[in-house]
């Protein structure tokens, strides 16, 4: 039996209510972080999210990669985002149980230097690896003020109260022994690549179908490591409701069990 906590980042889409009915008739709980502008436009999937007892995390306005922003306009993103998750929280009458973030991207701040490589040690591949084969990165090591950035960014996060979720039992050495064993803001422990079989991505990059994708959960030893827990990274947009799904009961099959953050 392996562990897991479901992550499900780009909230709302038009999908989501297919997405969450569909994940809580498999009794698999997620935390959805959501983007400001799609849920100012369309809340409604968002409450209907939470009375079905889903967790709702903040992933920014805009989905603009924080490298890009000034500090002070990554901040009102996280703010206005903020705001509209807190009005779903009361509109579903139910109280919401942490505040949690995740940058659009992974971007810290830093682009695609997630964390710090260099002072990863003999972890430095594991991570360059984690995050190259599911995100759209560039590895060009950032410059002092782009370091400076993430480093306030953090700290930002950290003085208005937000938190890590509580996902337990992580134990992956390049994850406990790293920069992200401490991080405010949400990591993961592997990437369904899902978003690369959306019309607008298919044939661009290394995982071109859904059989692609459950060969990179098949092939990876460390997703099949039962002496730790996991945090799956998987996406809630437009036609691809039916690919997580799909790639959910792909994990389960195999022993996976889903469990709700804190467990």
């Amino acid at each position: 039996m392996v562990k897991a906590y479901l992550t499900i980042d780009d909230s709302p889409s038009a999908q989501t209510d297919e997405l969450t009915a569909g994940l809580k008739a498999r009794g698999v709980p997620a935390l959805l972080f959501c983007r400001g502008d799609r849920l100012e436009k369309n809340p409604g999937p968002v409450i209907r999210a939470i009375e079905k007892g889903f967790v709702i995390g903040n992933h920014a306005w805009s989905h603009t990669r924080f490298s890009t922003l000034s500090f002070e306009d990554g901040v009102a993103e996280i703010e206005k985002t903020d705001l509209l998750i807190d009005e779903a929280y009361r509109a579903s009458g139910a109280a919401r149980p942490g505040k949690y973030f995740r940058f659009p991207h992974m971007d810290r701040g830093c682009g695609g230097w997630v964390v710090d490589y260099d002072a990863a040690g003999p972890h430095r591949g594991d991570l360059i690896r984690l995050f190259t084969e599911g995100l759209n990165i560039d590895l060009t090591p950032p410059d002092g003020a782009l370091k400076e950035k993430k480093q306030k960014l953090l700290q930002w996060l950290v003085l208005n109260g937000f938190e890590a979720p509580p996902f337990r039992g992580v134990r992956h050495p390049w994850y406990a022994q790293t920069e992200m064993a401490t991080a405010v803001d949400a990591m993961f422990t592997f990437s369904t690549a899902d978003w690369m079989i959306t019309p607008r991505h298919v044939g661009k990059w290394p995982y071109k179908t859904l059989e692609h994708l459950k060969d990179k959960i098949d092939s990876d030893a460390d997703l099949w490591r039962g002496d730790t827990a996991h945090i799956i990274l998987a996406h809630d947009q437009d036609g691809l409701a039916g690919t997580v799904l799909t790639l959910v009961d792909h994990m389960r099959a195999k022993d996976m069990i889903f469990t709700s953050a804190g467990e």
